[in-house]
């Protein structure tokens, strides 16, 4: 009884284990999608500023201005690199689940830290895209009042 106990137990285990595997797996390529939102949303928002501010530099903090061109360029070598390394946890999962292989807690601990990066990318991506907002914001004012000068 203990042995039967014992092998149905595994087999739940091995179960549970490619289940996880697949959320794990779900997840990757739910944030791999997200990361692609993003990186075209970063070079709309650097099209944005290269081509369209040259209309009222003059107004704007031109320094302000270079600097969030510069995290721009930085988010999107991130995003860049944290979409490798879902890439490559994908595939992993996937070897995983091919190779029927139960050992687990590797792919789990870079899940998480995948989890992290991803967060940490989009929390930094929306507050760059407001600081964008804003400058385009202040920019446009300025290029107001100077027509309405005119």
């Amino acid at each position: 009884m203990d042995a039967g106990y014992k092998v149905h137990s595994a087999k739940q285990t091995d179960h549970q284990n490619g289940d996880v595997f697949m959320e794990f797996y779900a997840l990757g390529e739910h944030w791999r999608s997200d990361l692609a939102f993003y990186q075209d949303e970063i070079r709309f928002l650097t099209d944005l500023m290269a081509n369209y501010f040259h209309h009222f530099l003059d107004s704007l903090d031109l320094s302000f201005s270079r600097r969030i061109e510069n995290r721009l360029a930085m988010l999107d070598r991130r995003g860049e690199a944290i979409a490798d390394k879902i890439n490559r946890q994908l595939h992993e999962i996937s070897q995983h689940l091919y190779n029927g292989d139960q050992e687990w807690r590797e792919v789990m601990v870079r899940q998480g830290e995948l989890e992290d990066l991803v967060a940490l990318f989009a929390k930094d991506f929306r507050k760059l895209k407001k600081q964008v907002f804003s400058l385009t914001e202040e920019g446009l004012r300025e290029f107001q009042k100077g027509t309405d000068n005119e």
